[in-house]
């Protein structure tokens, strides 16, 4: 699958500020998931100082039309997946898996993109309980290119927050968008 390499971005889904761990995230249990789901899984449940020595999961997956995610999930601070190096209609079916098929309830997932981290917007945004691969796609492109204009009808505003303790994830990658 082919997209255009401006908008590779990085991608965080995690628990609502007010239930941190709704999703009651298992670590070797989501790569397991992942595996029954994905094509070409590879993951490794990891304890070093990435995450302040507290465990996290490393993985790679990919579809059969071709897309791949290079994601890190943690349950430190609050449940999370980010997923690097990836535009938003291919992080859409992925969002979509995890909210559909992962979770407990299809209203948990809150994102944000590394363009929104970068400008210092700590806003939740929040996918909808329902709609299609399209709809999530348009979500996640709405706050990776236009996070202070992204809340509409596609995309639902929560509080500000500390996302997933982003001090603790987001530095530890090596994230870079292209402008």
């Amino acid at each position: 699958m082919t997209h255009d390499d401006d908008d590779r971005t990085t991608f965080l889904f995690h628990a609502p500020e007010r239930e941190p761990h709704a999703w009651g995230l298992d670590l070797a249990g989501l790569g397991e998931a992942l595996r029954e789901s994905f094509s070409e899984v590879r993951y490794k449940v990891r304890q070093d100082r990435t995450h302040q020595g507290e465990p996290y999961l490393s993985f790679r997956a990919g579809t059969d039309d071709g897309t791949e995610y290079d994601g890190t999930a943690t349950v430190h601070g609050r449940d999370c997946v980010m997923l690097a190096d990836i535009t938003a209609g291919e992080a859409a079916p992925f969002l979509l898996w995890l909210r559909d098929t992962y979770l407990p309830t299809p209203d948990l997932i809150g994102f944000s993109s590394e363009p929104a981290v970068e400008r210092g917007i700590e806003t939740d945004w929040r996918l909808p309980a329902d709609g299609d691969k399209g709809k999530g796609a348009q979500c996640c492109a709405d706050v990776n290119r236009h996070p202070h204009s992204a809340i509409g009808p596609l995309v639902q505003e929560w509080s500000p927050h500390s996302m997933c303790n982003d001090a603790n994830i987001l530095p530890t990658m090596s994230l870079s968008v292209n402008h």
